[in-house]
């Protein structure tokens, strides 16, 4: 039976890794900040361990008492849009970067076997985006969470490349899920669009919905990492939809889908803003290591929040 080790597993991301790899047989050894785990039942074939991931070095007993086939490092320092890094830099190194570190140096003396997936992010692309994205596209980082992000990219491509280990990358554009916690777009879009819903006076603000984005079904990417970490050893994949939208189109839809006219219940703050130019994610290299591409769009994400709202709310 392979043994999985997943850092984050209360999060979005490593939550929905963990009941994939169940689904498949793994036993999972989940690791978060919190006393319990969040969302995965401790049951057989899946355990939870408490560690603070600020505390990098307390993952060496970790990693030798879960001898795990596979690592996971699904944990990090992230914010929504607007998010200010600064006052956290150090936290976010610990456990976006030296962690990581962690992991890698136990591979390269002790597990040179492990396999080691990383959850990237598509901030290692300088900002605004623009024409076609892949893999081999230039990496800069325009703000300190992808310097952070770029950091631990060059570090797990140097142990790929210097000592051998079996390290990926995964570039992640938006992806979304009812697991989102507050603050990110599409999380409070659902919410407002539930209120209005509830109450047809409702409304909600936002400071434009003028930009493009790819938007992906967290769950849904879940299961190709998890095809990617048994069958493929690539270094490096973007992890997206592959289909730009325009954020305003998108929500004309969403609220057109319940009968509503989203210009009654979203109000933009920040006036008049250039949306900037168009931009597409080319998924060739997923699509040819997992055999298919990602099928829920944004409508569907966002009916499988409403559907959580709804449940929440009895």
């Amino acid at each position: 039976m392979p043994r999985s080790l997943i850092l984050g597993v209360n999060g979005q991301d490593g939550s929905f890794l963990a009941e994939e790899l169940l689904r498949r047989g793994h036993e999972v050894v989940g690791i978060g900040r919190d006393p319990q785990s969040r969302y995965v039942a401790e049951e057989k074939g899946f355990s939870y361990r408490a560690h603070d991931l600020r505390d990098a070095e307390g993952l060496v007993p970790i990693l030798a008492d879960a001898a795990p086939d596979h690592v996971f490092h699904f944990a990090a320092v992230h914010g929504a849009a607007g998010f200010h890094y600064e006052p956290v830099w150090r936290d976010m190194l610990a456990v976006n970067v030296a962690s990581l570190h962690v992991l890698l140096e136990h591979a390269r003396l002790h597990a040179p076997a492990m396999r080691v997936i990383y959850a990237g992010s598509s901030k290692v692309f300088p900002a605004p985006l623009s024409g076609a994205i892949d893999e081999d596209t230039e990496k800069r980082a325009t703000c300190l969470y992808g310097i952070g992000k770029m950091t631990a990219r060059d570090l797990l491509l140097h142990y790929r490349a210097h000592h051998g280990i079996a390290v990926t990358n995964l570039i992640f554009f938006n992806h979304e899920s009812a697991r989102r916690p507050p603050g990110f777009f599409l999380t409070e879009l659902a919410a407002g669009l539930g209120a209005a819903l509830e109450d047809g006076n409702a409304c909600m603000n936002v400071r434009t919905l003028d930009f493009r984005i790819d938007w992906s079904a967290a769950d849904e990417l879940m299961g190709f990492v998890a095809d990617i970490a048994m069958g493929s050893n690539e270094a490096e994949f973007v992890m997206a939809s592959g289909r730009t939208v325009h954020a305003r189109e998108a929500v004309r839809v969403l609220f057109e889908r319940q009968g509503l006219d989203y210009r009654r219940h979203v109000r933009e703050t920040s006036g008049a803003v250039e949306c900037g130019p168009d931009f597409r994610v080319s998924i060739k290299r997923l699509e040819r290591a997992v055999g298919r591409v990602p099928a829920k769009d944004v409508a569907g994400i966002v009916d499988d929040m409403l559907a959580a709202r709804r449940l929440a709310k009895g």
